[in-house]
């Protein structure tokens, strides 16, 4: 008999009360697997019809569009993302989830916007 193992699901709530330690593990992992969901073409039908999207291709519409728990980790990846292009090896749990407000507010305003750039944008404050 197979076990099943049921995913975690987590939230920028849920992630305030986690030691550091484990929010780095946490966004490490998020990091290493959302790259893999991000090149999954979903309409493709077999394996070998992937394609790749590179970070600074990935424009607002494309958030949007995705399923609320890939959107999730598309948006960990890109705070990780910024996070490690500035040098902060600690994650501030409410500014990011500001911020995340703010990025979803300018991409409501402004759908064909990459990004990559509105994230470095609002988190360069």
């Amino acid at each position: 008999m197979a076990t099943v193992v049921e995913p975690i699901h987590w939230s920028l709530k849920d992630m305030i009360s986690i030691p550091n330690s484990a929010l780095c593990a946490l966004v490490t992992a998020a990091a290493l697997v959302t790259p893999l969901a991000l090149a999954q073409d979903k309409t493709a039908a077999t394996a070998g019809n992937q394609k790749q999207a590179g970070i600074d291709e990935i424009d607002c519409r494309t958030l949007f569009r995705l399923s609320g728990e890939e959107r999730s980790y598309t948006i960990l990846y890109l705070h990780g993302y910024v996070s490690g292009r500035k040098g902060q090896t600690l994650l501030p749990a409410q500014q990011l989830a500001l911020a995340t407000d703010i990025v979803i507010d300018q991409c409501i305003d402004r759908p064909w916007d990459k990004l990559l750039p509105v994230f470095e944008r609002v988190r360069a404050n």
